[in-house]
């Protein structure tokens, strides 16, 4: 696996759960925001989609953890964009980024 297959899983989540949950979405990059003012979830929405992340990998069979401590107790967070989602997914797998 390779970082643009990590990121693919991780757009598709995305837009899969935004298409659930009727959120209008004109484009998802690496560059989209997962938390803060200009993101297109809310916490809820957040967590849904972590859930889904993690899902989709062992759909791959492949197992990630995107709730254990060191997700939640970086200094950066990991959530901040579908990039550095997908950074800390390939960090996790030792796939170079």
């Amino acid at each position: 696996m390779d970082i643009n297959q990590i990121k693919e899983i991780v757009t598709n989540a995305i837009r899969e759960y935004c298409q659930l949950n009727e959120i209008e979405i004109t484009e998802l990059n690496e560059y989209t925001p997962l938390i803060g003012s200009e993101s297109i979830l809310d916490s809820i929405g957040l967590v849904n989609v972590i859930v889904d992340v993690e899902t989709a990998f062992l759909d791959e069979d492949v197992e990630v953890s995107l709730t254990s401590d060191a997700a939640m107790s970086t200094r950066i967070s990991p959530f901040r964009t579908i990039g550095a989602l997908s950074n800390f997914i390939a960090r996790q797998l030792g796939v170079e980024e």
